[in-house]
């Protein structure tokens, strides 16, 4: 047989002392703890109860649960978002660049969009990379991958921060992948490896009479 959906007031009195025993709650003091006891009382009419609320206290009460329900909130989902702002590139994604092109493309065939277009963006960054235009580093997100790109590849900056927000989106399982964004990451994929980068800021001058071959 199942539980009552209601409890009687020593179940709702035990109830409540088990979760004003919670952690979360250590440091609010023991002015919500009492007028929590006056709030249960007042609700189960408890005939021992020599305690009377007033309207402000009941209000206090009622902004206090916001309160803590918001604060709640805020621990559990606040460290989730932050998780998801930083999702990693690579993780321990260890193939090539051409490996990961050609998942990505088998991945495109079948229609999975969304996993294409990150295979995709993953190979281009792992290709600069191979190319020694980019340097790779534990839990690299796309913005800082395509902020590093933008530092060689000045001309397509833009692009790369867009594309960075794509792949955000679909890492985040916000929204299902498209042909067409497949198709622009493709696109921008083929473009950067195309475009001659700009010397690192580091690099040291070189002479004039001395050729120097462009990285490719």
């Amino acid at each position: 047989m199942s539980p009552p959906l209601t409890p009687d007031a020593d179940e709702a009195r035990r109830q409540l002392a088990d979760e004003l025993s919670n952690p979360i709650y250590a440091n609010v003091g023991s002015w919500i703890s009492d007028q929590f006891r006056k709030l249960l009382d007042w609700l189960t009419g408890n005939p021992d109860s020599t305690h009377a609320l007033s309207t402000g206290q009941l209000t206090a009460i009622a902004l206090t649960v916001v309160g803590l329900a918001g604060i709640a909130a805020w621990s559990i989902l606040g460290p989730l978002r932050r998780k998801h702002r930083h999702a990693e590139v690579f993780s321990d994604e260890e193939r090539t660049a051409e490996e990961l092109r050609t998942a990505a493309a088998g991945l495109a065939a079948t229609g999975q969009w969304a996993e294409a277009t990150l295979g995709t963006f993953r190979a281009m960054i792992r290709s600069l990379s191979e190319r020694g235009i980019v340097d790779e580093f534990a839990g690299m997100t796309a913005h800082e991958a395509a902020g590093r790109a933008a530092s060689r590849l000045p001309g397509l900056a833009g692009r790369l921060a867009g594309a960075a927000d794509v792949f955000d989106s679909l890492a985040y399982g916000r929204r299902d992948g498209t042909a067409f964004q497949y198709e622009a990451m493709l696109a921008l994929a083929a473009e950067v490896a195309d475009t001659r980068p700009a010397p690192a800021a580091d690099a040291p001058a070189t002479d004039p009479g001395v050729s120097v071959e462009a990285v490719r």
